[in-house]
């Protein structure tokens, strides 16, 4: 039975069980395209459907024909270019055994063969939809079969979504793509070297490629401030000279709180890594709070706070003010246009400055008792002014007193950590998490907890620290003592790992083979920077939580920390599921090449069975992944008219029309709930895309 948008019936088609996987004529392909398949049956209703959802950097697409198709060989995916209206079919990655792998090859000479597919040559600010053909034949003569195809949602790659804009980074450094750049011929010197070389440099093509819009992010607020107003900065790691010369522009009106990283500069031990550019802003005119830790406590913080006549928007996430934060590191930002998040964020400023002794030159941080006791009370859920959810707030350090080097099991758990561990453990469908060091106890366990007591949960996780991957390990399978990992000792072997929770690993020099040669994995400690929790991102009862919080225990008792906890906004969901994802299928490859390099690297299958993995013998789902995307919905299409100008950055006209906020996308757009009503969106073109263009090379 088809709907169209206005919920009117137009079709009814039915299956039964044996027969639902009848190839479709011409007419009955025509009347599904772009409409809702809806059936008293729920697995007829779920037979035959591909969702997308992309977020600035990376459109995601996954699909389902219902059950294994006999005799195909994988998919060929097409990206439609919506505004040019041409196809082009996606680069491949494999290709079948005795085929070359030349230039040009795309996934209708080497089809995917699994369910889903990410595209990371889309282009930033396009507007898309996918299309999946099943492909059958033999290798070098494959045809598509009469299933489908099947088209997907429309997806903008865009930042913006109403109140909140999130970015996220390109920053993947094991990538061949990459290790092609710094291996080039170009004169002797170690690919970390050259690498720190060209991500300083303002306008570097290496560094814009790998920073994507994350340099955009962080000087927005910078900019507008320029034209009347401050901001309000608290900030950990502070060196990138094209950051800091947006904010040295403001002069006087700059305040921020700056905190000191214990390291080395010019090879020289030191407490205070950034003592130069400490001295750069503060030369400037800017009002710098020096707020010097102490040992074992670090202020963690990187959010910036706008204010004109009161505090207007907020920006705040995982990335430092470096160049690796930048381009070496998994980082996202979120700016909030929020009156009320912002104000929440600059009552905490203030809070820190009163904290530290004294407010100016040399303060040193006192995380007194009663900064700890306000920041222990959990403030009022914020409604996002444009309705498209909610956010708690929580700052650190919020516990009585800091952490002991001694913790036993009955270690109070945070407040924060409270309601985090709360919104895993009530998981239905998913949780996708990307973490650094998150420490122990952590959404590690939490997360362990949550599978075990609901095996079907699709869960995916890379983190940088080797100890929660083989922490999560523990959990799941045993071992160790009290579900923690025996304590590791110098030439110990690596902690075992399970597929679902992998640490970021390249391919090195021992793995290389063939056309792969080895990858810079890291350019500094972290790899992946993210603090990113994500569960049930197809649910109305999603929950992304993200900040500068390590999400784990120490950060709460010890460190000077701000976490945002989303409900309810499925854009900013689907967005940070496809980070998540997009960040966690990069290394898993890896993770299987390091782990059984004789079986990590093969050709695709030559006939149906690559599919058993997913169905078992009696075409019943087996596969957790599979399992969540049957239940993905994308929460809307993307803006029927695409904005070419589309940005973070202030839009005068556009915001007096929609009452000071920028549209998001789809139903939480303001226009779609003007005056109460909400309006449909536009009937969906049925018009057959354009012709196929070559592969896309930029």
């Amino acid at each position: 039975m088809f709907r169209d948008p206005e919920g009117q019936v137009v079709r009814s088609l039915s299956w039964s069980p044996a027969s639902r996987l009848r190839p479709w004529n011409d007419n009955e392909v025509e009347a599904a395209n772009g409409y809702e398949i809806t059936n008293v049956d729920a697995r007829e209703a779920a037979a035959m459907k591909a969702v997308a959802f992309a977020n600035n950097d990376v459109a995601v697409v996954a699909w389902t024909f219902g059950g294994k198709l006999q005799g195909c060989l994988g998919f060929a995916v097409y990206r439609i270019d919506v505004r040019a209206g041409t196809e082009t079919c996606l680069p491949a990655v494999a290709t079948f055994s005795g085929q070359q792998a030349t230039p040009g090859r795309t996934t209708a000479d080497d089809p995917v063969q699994k369910f889903f597919w990410k595209d990371v040559y889309a282009n930033r600010g396009g507007t898309y939809k996918y299309k999946i053909v099943p492909m059958t034949g033999s290798p070098g003569n494959l045809q598509p079969m009469p299933y489908g195809p099947l088209i997907s949602n429309q997806v903008q790659l865009s930042p913006q979504y109403g109140s909140l804009s999130a970015y996220f980074n390109r920053g993947i450094l094991a990538t061949q793509a990459t290790a092609h750049v710094l291996t080039d011929g170009s004169p002797a010197g170690s690919m970390v070297d050259k690498l720190k070389a060209r991500i300083t440099q303002p306008g570097d093509p290496l560094r814009v490629d790998l920073a994507g819009q994350m340099i955009e992010a962080l000087t927005t607020l910078s900019d507008e401030a320029a034209n009347g107003g401050e901001v309000f900065c608290a900030l950990y790691e502070f060196q990138d000279p094209e950051l800091i010369d947006h904010l040295a522009r403001l002069k006087d009106k700059v305040n921020v709180i700056l905190s000191n990283m214990p390291g080395a500069a010019d090879g020289q031990k030191t407490n205070d890594t950034y003592a130069a550019q400490r001295q750069q802003i503060r030369a400037s005119g800017a009002n710098v709070i020096d707020r010097f830790m102490p040992s074992g406590h670090i202020g963690h913080n990187k959010f910036q706070v706008l204010d004109k006549d009161g505090p207007q928007a907020v920006l705040f996430g995982s990335t430092n003010w470096t160049s690796n934060a930048l381009c070496a590191q998994n980082n996202n930002t979120i700016l909030a246009r929020s009156p009320e998040v912002a104000a929440a964020y600059k009552a905490y400023w203030n809070r820190l400055k009163a904290d530290t002794n004294p407010p100016g030159e040399g303060g040193k941080a006192r995380q007194a008792s009663d900064f700890r006791s306000g920041n222990a009370k959990a403030l009022p859920s914020i409604t996002l002014e444009d309705g498209s959810g909610t956010l708690n707030l929580w700052f650190s350090p919020n516990t009585p007193q800091a952490r002991g080097k001694a913790h036993g099991q009955e270690e109070k758990v945070p407040p924060d950590m409270t309601e985090v561990f709360d919104a895993i453990a009530k998981a239905q469908q998913a949780v996708l998490f990307l973490a650094f060091e998150p420490g122990s106890p952590s959404i590690v366990g939490a997360i362990a907890n949550a599978l075990k007591a609901r095996p079907s949960l699709f869960v995916r996780g890379a983190v940088t620290a080797s100890q929660a991957a083989g922490g999560f390990y523990t959990a799941i399978h045993g071992g160790g003592t009290e579900g923690k990992p025996a304590k590791r000792q110098k030439g110990d072997p690596p902690l075992p790992e399970d597929f679902r929770v992998i640490r970021a690993v390249g391919v090195s020099k021992d793995d290389a083979f063939g056309q792969w040669e080895a990858e810079l994995n890291q350019a500094g400690h972290a790899i992946i920077h993210d603090k990113i929790v994500v569960v049930d991102p197809f649910s109305d009862n999603c929950v992304v939580i993200t900040g500068s919080h390590n999400l784990g225990y120490t950060a709460s008792y010890n460190n000077d920390e701000n976490m945002a906890i989303i409900r309810g906004h499925r854009a900013i969901a689907e967005a940070y599921a496809a980070h998540c994802l997009d960040v966690y299928d990069h290394y898993a490859w890896r993770y299987w090449l390091n782990a059984d390099k004789e079986t990590a690297w093969h050709f695709l299958a030559t006939d149906d069975t690559w599919q058993d993995g997913y169905f078992s013998a009696d075409n019943q789902v087996k596969s957790a992944e599979l399992s969540f995307w049957l239940g993905s919905t994308p929460a809307a299409d993307s803006l029927p008219t695409p904005n070419d100008t589309a940005s973070a950055r202030a839009r005068p006209a556009l915001q007096a029309a929609t009452g000071g906020i920028a549209p998001a996308i789809g139903p939480h757009s303001v226009a779609a709930h003007r005056d109460g009503q909400t309006r449909r969106p536009p009937r969906p073109s049925r018009k057959p895309p354009g012709p196929t263009s070559g592969r896309k090379t930029s």
